[in-house]
């Protein structure tokens, strides 16, 4: 006659923490897996949510400019009105707020830019770690467009949305625009470097009009990629040219 023998408990617990783990383990790697999409699609709805300030922010400037638009100096030139404006745009912006529309035809790029931290915390790269999360950031360090030189903007290469992936692809000629709610520039691409992360000289370079910075080889931080680009043509708002 053939008795059945229990399993030892021992056993039993072992093989339940084994599929645990396992269970575990599909979770993780499922999570690691979704990560670039859930943290894109965090970063579009954070660009819908920039894009509906901007739009509210550049009508009550355009409008406080009109109102204003006598009292201006007369005879001032297009780069003299500019830094006007990019003053008066500047006092009173907040990190995180955004500056205005960066475009990049060749490589598909259409974001907002916001204002970046400044003070102790503007070349900390913890800084503005959590602004990058919705777009490209000025590094608040450096001037606006029309304000001095270089207008420097960091991105992420390969997470929320990842605007700057594919910056090693673009070439010496490459237009770049950017629009605020003060003028509209275009920018040439003039050449591309790579730097450690410490050379922090890249934002003070006064010989090139904007400079744009992300992490390189791509999945690391090793490096950083920059862009620099000159200013080729920079047109103030109409609405302050108005006689």
């Amino acid at each position: 006659m053939h008795v059945e023998t229990a399993p030892p408990a021992g056993g039993g617990r072992r093989s339940h923490r084994l599929r645990l783990a396992g269970d575990l383990l599909l979770i993780v790697g499922g999570l690691l897996l979704a990560y670039p999409f859930w943290s894109a699609a965090y970063a579009q709805v954070q660009q819908s949510r920039l894009d509906s300030t901007y739009r509210e922010q550049s009508a009550a400037f355009v409008e406080t400019i009109t109102a204003t638009v006598d009292t201006r100096p007369r005879g001032l030139s297009d780069e003299q009105l500019l830094r006007r404006l990019a003053a008066r745009f500047e006092r009173g912006l907040k990190p995180g707020e955004p500056i205005g529309r960066l475009r990049i035809p060749r490589i598909g790029v259409n974001r907002l830019v916001q204002q970046g931290v400044g003070g102790r915390l503007a070349m900390d790269p913890d800084g503005d770690r959590s602004l990058l999360h919705s777009g490209p950031v000025h590094y608040a360090v450096t001037p606006l467009p029309g304000a001095g030189e270089p207008f420097a903007v960091s991105g992420h290469r390969t997470t929320y949305g990842a605007p700057f992936y594919k910056l090693d692809k673009l070439r010496k000629g490459d237009p770049i625009f950017v629009e605020t709610p003060y003028g509209k520039f275009r920018y040439a691409v003039a050449k591309t470097t790579t730097v450690s992360p410490s050379d922090v000289g890249v934002l003070r370079d006064r010989g090139y009009g904007l400079v744009l910075t992300t992490c390189t080889p791509p999945y690391s931080a090793k490096q950083r990629l920059i862009v620099w680009a000159t200013l080729e043509k920079a047109r103030p708002l109409k609405a302050a040219k108005s006689r």
